[in-house]
């Protein structure tokens, strides 16, 4: 339909021939003369009358000097829109059918208040839909304190956590029926990364240690041990080894970090679940001992036991 914007009866006509209009999608108020496209999440409304959002929603005009951007902490951003629901005033500029009776108890028309996600883990989506008349309600964002960044046990256990390093004395070597002293170098390790804008910092704890000695035993003990390299192997430590064998051992170290974050220098908040962390393992050669009663010195028996060269052939 054509007509000049300043004929009257052109303008009612309109007016008239947009009640017939019928809209396929959840609406306020009709909005005649659209034509409709859609990208698979929502309808996109096409030439003159009310904007659409959500689905086919229509909330009303956009009221674009309203629109704000509200933070959650020091990154996460917020979209606040307002949608002015048709009114009489707006029949002919907007081309929009007003309800007859004025749905608030002053006889004004409402608004609709639209939040939306513009990073975080909720990105793009509209989180928020309020409709109000005179007093707009409190701003709040459900979920906003799923929004700040959070380490998840994947997450940690990709972390590039470096692994205890075993450590014997003396080193690779022992006795049968000794103590072969073993313990692990480990410590806490920090990392810094950045997920959804924010930033995070995250620290690996060591907890545990799964020791396993080769022979077949092992066990987990809550310590590293430490180094105590004058001793005999007749003397134990807390994290010694006994061999009951001689031969070679593949000596084998599983520690087990727990992890902690923190999102822009918030407080430290705990990682479900831990991360096992194996070490390179390392060879134990256990040697046989011999006890022989000498009574003889070197130098007038050469020959006698413990005298002769340990590389003579």
């Amino acid at each position: 339909m054509r007509c000049h914007k300043y004929l009257i009866l052109c303008a009612a006509a309109i007016l008239l021939a947009s009640f017939n209009v019928v809209v396929s999608a959840t609406v306020a108020y009709a909005c005649p003369e659209e034509t409709f496209e859609t990208n698979d999440r929502e309808f996109i409304a096409k030439g003159q009358g009310c904007q659409f959002n959500n689905g086919g929603t229509t909330y009303g005009d956009k009221q674009t000097s309203r629109t704000k951007t509200i933070n959650n902490g020091p990154k996460i951003r917020y979209e606040v829109t307002y949608y002015q629901e048709c009114s009489p005033a707006m029949t002919l500029v907007k081309i929009c059918v007003a309800n007859a009776d004025p749905p608030c108890a002053d006889g004004s028309y409402t608004l609709t208040r639209l939040i939306k996600a513009l990073n975080g883990p909720r990105a793009g989506q509209v989180i928020s839909v309020r409709q109000y008349c005179t007093v707009e309600p409190t701003v709040e964002v459900p979920g906003a304190e799923q929004d700040i960044a959070k380490v998840t046990p994947d997450q940690f256990r990709r972390m590039p956590i470096i692994a205890s390093t075993i450590v014997s004395q003396p080193e690779g070597f022992s006795l049968r029926n000794g103590n072969a002293h073993l313990y692990a170098s480990s410590k806490t390790q920090n990392f810094k990364i950045e997920l959804f804008d924010q930033s995070v910092r995250v620290r690996a704890i060591p907890m545990t240690y799964l020791w396993s000695y080769g022979d077949g035993t092992s066990r987990t003990l809550n310590f590293p041990g430490s180094s105590a390299p004058i001793r005999s192997f007749d003397e134990p430590t807390s994290t010694s080894h006994v061999y009951k064998e001689t031969g070679d051992f593949r000596v084998g170290l599983t520690t087990r970090y727990r992890g902690e974050y923190s999102t822009e220098g918030g407080p430290w908040t705990p990682i479900p679940g831990v991360a096992n962390v194996p070490s390179e393992s390392i060879t134990m050669s256990v040697w046989r001992t011999k006890k022989i009663l000498v009574a003889e010195n070197c130098s007038q028996s050469p020959s006698a036991p413990g005298c002769a060269s340990l590389f003579d052939d």
